[in-house]
């Protein structure tokens, strides 16, 4: 039984041999916690400066698309435009007054996030 007791009493010393090479590794973990959080920051901080980019190009062409649609839309439906087609049409006959297309202009839609003064 002494040797068995003697080995109970042994144990804390045999796990603490065990795990004393890892001494360093205790000590340097919160330095590798803070270089992950660092990078892991950077990282997502590059995706997401990446994505406003794109966004951002992506609502421009967006913008410069409604500008080509809007002026497209004045373009053909102009009362020139669809006066010379109807004279085509009708070879040249006499436009009533009752026949005439009158269009009407839109205001500018207006951006979101300026304030416009009343």
């Amino acid at each position: 039984m002494g040797k068995v007791k003697e080995k109970i009493k042994n144990i804390p010393e045999r796990v603490f041999g065990f795990f004393s090479p890892l001494k360093p590794l205790l000590v340097l973990f919160p330095f590798f916690i803070f270089f992950y959080t660092m990078v892991w920051q950077g990282l997502t901080k590059a995706r997401l400066t990446r994505q406003i980019h794109e966004r951002t190009s992506t609502k421009e062409e967006l913008k410069r698309k409604n500008d080509e649609l809007k002026i497209g839309i004045v373009t053909y439906t102009s009362a020139e435009r669809i006066e010379t087609l109807y004279r085509r049409t009708y070879q040249f006959l006499p436009i009533s007054l009752g026949n005439r297309t009158v269009t009407i202009e839109l205001p500018p839609i207006p951006e979101k996030g300026t304030k416009e003064e009343e």
